[in-house]
């Protein structure tokens, strides 16, 4: 066998590798961690915020926190006696789906497994389409995307499964896009302190106004 001819097989095999990329698939969350975020809706009248999430599906736990100034869906409207509804929001998935304003002492059972409120699997992007590379905040992104029952949700990592970002967006015209861009220095893998996903003794009413799903307004 001659070198050129070995040249030419080699070139032949980049040039297919080239043509017939692979595209990624999706990806498994990992069975616990913790990360902060920046929260932003593309509504001039609606504030940013900061929050975090601490997951460990290994418990069938999760928190989601979204701090002052907040104006998440699931934390405003459930008819708490509140000074102010846009400060800091805890929702808790233990059973069921608790909202906690920790500053005023407010807690209500939103929702539960009937209304779909549980602990997201790690394997929710089961499905999704790769819809392909961003730059978020420095860095290289793979994206991929996947219709949920009230938004299109888009979720980007890195390559080595860092969180840059998760992206909403939603059919009601008031809330048309919502991003959480995370913050790498806080991302955390692994057991999160089970005292971190505890219910208030407090929490011991149902919502006034619970959580229903989409369409049942």
């Amino acid at each position: 066998m001659t070198r050129v001819f070995v040249v030419a097989c080699l070139l032949g095999v980049m040039s297919l590798t080239q043509t017939f990329k692979v595209t990624p698939e999706p990806p498994s969350w990992p069975l616990a961690f913790s990360v902060g975020f920046h929260e932003d809706w593309n509504v001039s009248v609606i504030p940013s915020n900061d929050g975090a999430w601490y997951y460990d599906y290994n418990i069938m736990r999760a928190r989601f926190d979204h701090l002052q100034g907040q104006s998440n869906l699931f934390c405003q409207g459930r008819g708490l006696t509140l000074k102010d509804n846009h400060s800091d929001c805890h929702l808790i998935f233990a059973t069921d789906m608790y909202v906690h304003y920790p500053q005023e002492k407010q807690c209500c059972r939103a929702c539960g497994p009937a209304e779909g409120c549980t602990v997201l699997k790690p394997a929710w992007l089961t499905g999704a389409k790769y819809i392909g590379k961003q730059n978020i905040s420095g860095m290289v992104c793979n994206g991929w995307e996947k219709q949920g029952s009230v938004a299109s949700d888009r979720w980007y990592q890195t390559e080595v499964g860092t969180p840059c970002q998760y992206w909403e967006m939603f059919r009601i015209p008031s809330h048309p896009l919502h991003t959480m861009t995370f913050n790498i220095s806080t991302y955390k893998v692994g057991p999160v302190q089970r005292s971190v996903f505890d219910v208030p003794d407090y929490c011991n009413i149902t919502c006034p106004n619970p959580w229903k799903p989409h369409g049942e307004y």
